[in-house]
This record gives structure tokens, sequence and C-alpha cells, in this order.
């Protein structure tokens, strides 16, 4: 939410820093504890709706009646609706929407102005001068505050079979063939067949709902209820889900046949991390390193790099370089300031602001000299992003729900937040009240964050963040039929201006 942000923005940023990312971020797996609300099932008779948006990508509603209704599930007795769009990284591309920086639009200019989209839920904590964590485009960083902040979004990451992937092949029993979801997967989605050969670390597969012990051709033993069984047995087999219910029927010595396609070297995943900006800008003797980009404040003591995603121009600093493109496409000083200069970048240019030491470094450079820039970031965990914007606290890590409710207000507001799993399933979820309603611009009903959490987990993501909500909390899909609409509540509802962001994408 956005009270009072502008006056408080500098000093948040020190504690985002260095506070949120290891206290919120990193928090520890802990069981769930006694803090937490209750969360009302997924039952079919409070399902409202359910639409294909395409691509394997579909939203579907769940909405508790204001009154008895909602008071009875430990919900707002205003009401609830849970909106869900799911989608599979095997089938779509995770993306980040927004204007250009820091300007902030409405979630459906945002959704409308791409043309991949198919569903978008609002993205980062913000305030009128910009997002509060960084951002991630085609592997590049766009925008990035000074220090370690938070984000989630789309990685490339390289496989280890050993350690687990996404898999394709099949399992043949007579003429019924079933989809092989993954191999040697530690933590699988609650819809999954994993097949495990080699491991690493352990050889004890995590325990399914029916477990298949294949060896030479045949079920060599089966575990109607899932059991954890040594591979050194054979090829183990782990479902979850209704396939599982399926397969528990075998009998031992049935014959079947495995098809497993080659392991790829890289598959695309989701990820939460930690980041901060590790730019340089050097000629034969120089290095300056920035240390954010694009940011409005620019780096108090440190270098900040501006290109075209910024509009309008950012205030001097003590020193200022322009750079440019020449006509064989290399980067060159084409001016230096060396008082500092408020300058916006043209097109082909980049603009660096400095302070304190970087703008000592930076007064070594020369106009009309070579240089090379390489933006980049380092992340806690050594994530490759693809895509990625700010998040909030972990509330699921690893299939373990990690938020403390005792340390957490348990108010009922709209609440926003993505999940996903290791099969390659994404989530963006969102509780609201569901009605569009006289609320002075303060939303109310929806749910808890536990609350939000648990959804998620009961949906089949092993991880999750929570997002910005209140005010902010917007679901927007593609209808087939009728287009963009909103599905958090009625398209009458007020907007919120966002800085960024999360969508669905189709491949391409």
């Amino acid at each position: 939410m956005r009270i009072q942000r502008k006056a408080r923005r500098v000093r948040q940023l020190a504690v985002v820093a260095l506070v949120v990312s290891a206290a919120l971020i990193s928090a520890p797996a802990l069981a769930v504890d006694s803090g937490c609300l209750p969360t009302p099932i997924l039952d079919s008779a409070h399902q409202s709706s359910s639409t294909s948006l395409g691509s394997g990508v579909t939203a579907k509603s769940w909405t508790w009646q204001p009154g008895y209704d909602s008071q009875s599930a430990s919900l707002s007795p205003l009401g609830t609706k849970l909106s869900v769009v799911e989608g599979d990284l095997r089938n779509i591309n995770f993306g980040i929407l927004h204007w250009a920086i820091p300007q902030t639009k409405t979630l459906r200019d945002l959704s409308q102005g791409s043309n991949l989209a198919l569903a978008s839920l609002n993205g980062d904590y913000f305030d009128g001068n910009g997002p509060w964590n960084a951002m991630i485009e085609n592997s590049e960083i766009s925008y990035s505050p000074p220090g370690t902040t938070g984000v989630v979004g789309m990685s490339l990451h390289k496989v280890v079979p050993s350690k687990g992937f996404r898999a394709t092949g099949t399992l043949t029993v007579g003429t019924k063939k079933y989809q092989v979801t993954g191999r040697n997967q530690p933590n699988p989605g609650s819809e999954s067949l994993v097949v495990y050969e080699s491991l690493s670390g352990t050889q004890i597969p995590t325990k399914g709902q029916t477990t298949l012990v294949l060896k030479a051709g045949a079920i060599y033993k089966i575990y109607p209820k899932g059991a954890a069984v040594n591979i050194k047995l054979g090829t183990v087999i782990q479902a979850r889900g209704a396939i599982a219910k399926t397969l528990a029927k075998l009998k031992v010595k049935t014959k079947v046949k495995l098809t497993l396609a080659k392991a790829p070297l890289y598959e695309t995943r989701m990820a939460a991390d930690s980041i901060k900006t590790a730019g340089t800008i050097s000629n034969n003797s120089t290095t300056l390193v920035f240390d954010s980009v694009n940011y409005v404040y620019q780096s108090v003591s440190g270098a900040t790099l501006f290109d075209q995603n910024f509009v309008g121009t950012p205030n001097r600093a003590t020193a200022t370089l322009r750079l440019a493109l020449d006509d064989l496409g290399r980067r060159y000083v084409k001016n230096l300031y060396r008082t500092g200069a408020a300058l916006s970048a043209q097109p082909g240019e980049l603009i660096v602001q400095a302070r304190g030491a970087a703008a000592i470094s930076l007064r070594k450079f020369k106009t009309g000299e070579l240089v090379t820039v390489k933006s980049g970031y380092q992340s806690n965990a050594n994530t490759s992003f693809i895509s990625a914007a700010g998040r909030g606290p972990r509330l699921v890590e690893n299939g373990k729900f990690t938020w403390i409710c005792s340390q957490h207000a348990k108010d009922h507001r709209p609440r926003s937040a993505i999940g996903w799993n290791q099969d390659g399933k994404v989530w963006l979820v969102a509780s609201s009240r569901g009605q569009d309603a006289v609320d002075f611009g303060y939303r109310q009903g929806g749910s808890s964050s536990d609350q939000i959490g648990h959804w998620l987990m009961a949906l089949g993501a092993t991880d999750a963040v929570l997002l910005d909500g209140g005010g902010s909390t917007t679901v927007e899909i593609k209808n087939p039929d009728t287009g963009w609409q909103r599905m958090d509540i009625p398209d009458s509802g007020w907007y919120r201006e966002l800085a960024n962001a999360f969508s669905i994408q189709v491949k391409g």
C-alpha cells in the first residue's frame, strides 16, 4: 500500500536492503504455528467460474458470500473471492509488465500493452518514484535501487539429472499410457508421476501416494499407499493425485514399458531470490562500478546508470558521464561533466550520475575514448533470472509453510501472491471482496496472508511469495471471447495505477 511512502522512501530502502532480504525473504522453513486462521477448502460448492485462456492456462475462482457463508469459513463477513490463474512453464512464459520508469499505469493498460500476455497480477510495492525492488527483463537488469532487494520470476536453470528436472515420457501399461512429469525431483507437485533412477545425496525418494518399483520390464513391487523405498530395488515411480489412485489398482508382475526422453541441458523454473546490481564501465585503466539502474533518487555515494527505460531527466549528481554508440556500434564517452549535469538518455545513449568515491572514478574517463559497459547482478543463490520483479516475504518454501502467523496481523484484506512447483506449474492468486463497493479508496474483504498461503499449497504449490495487496490487488485475464476483463472484482471497480505487474504469457 502507498500511504505516506514518498516521505519515508530513502530510509526504507536501507531497511529493505538489509532487513527484508535477511529476515523476510530468507525466513527458515517452519511448521504452521498456532496463530494461523483456519483456511476453507476449495470445494466445488464455492467454485464460481472456470475459463480456459489458451496455452493450457486456466482461470478459476471460488466465492464465499457476505454474511454467514464467509464468517463460518473464518473469512471476512464482507465476502471473499479467490481468483486463481494457473499455467505451466512447458507451455507459457512468465513476464514482467511496466510502463516507462518511474511512470505508473493501471493493470488493464499494462496488460493491453502486451501482445503475449494471457493474464496478469499486480506486482511490487511502490511509491511515486518507482518500484521498491529490482526488475529483470530478457536476462538484463532494467531497474534497481542500491543494495539488495528481493525478486521472484522465471530463471534459466542448468539441469543436473541426479538433482531432478521436469521430464517428458510415458509409462505404458497394456493399452493405457500415463504421462511422466518429472525425474529425480525432491519436491514434486500434487499431480505428478516422477521416475527415480539416480539421486544426489540420497537413495530414498520422497514418499508418494502410490509407489511402484519396476524391474526387468514389469512391476516388481507396489505400495498402494505409497512408501519411501531405496532405488537399489529398481526404478522407483512415485505418483500423486488422480493418477496415484489408478496406479494403486495395478498388480505385481504386470508388464510395463517406461519411455523417457533425454534430459535437457537447461529448463525454465520459477525462483525467489535476493539480488543486487553489479555493473561496471571500464576503459584501459579505470573501472567505475554502478550499484543502481534507472533509480530516481540515485545512489547516495555510488553511481547510477540511466537508459531509455527512464523517462524525464534525472537529477544531476556531482559528476556525469554521457555514453553513446559510434558507427561501428562501440560504446564511447560522448561527454564528461566534471561537476555534474541534468541529462536524459537519447536513443543509443547511457547516462551515468555519480557521487562520492564513484564521482572521483568517473572523472578519470576522457571524452572520445572507448569504454566497455557490463550491466549485471549478483544473486544470493546464483539464480540466473530471465524475467523477475520485486516481491514480499515467502509464504511457502520447499513444500513447507514458512509464514509465522503469530508475528503478523491476521486481518482480512485483499491479498496477492505467486506460487509454483517443480513440475513447472505457476499460480497467480488474489483474494478480494469480489464486489464493487463504496470503500473510499480502502479495499476491504478478502483473506489473511496465511490463508492465501495455505490455498496455494492446496492448489499444489511447493513455493510461494506474497506481493503488494490492499488497493493494489488486481487480476486481469484475456478472455478468448470477450477480451481483457477484471477478475478480482467487477470492471466497474476503481483501479490503482501500478509500477509493474507479473504476467503469464504465450511462448513466442
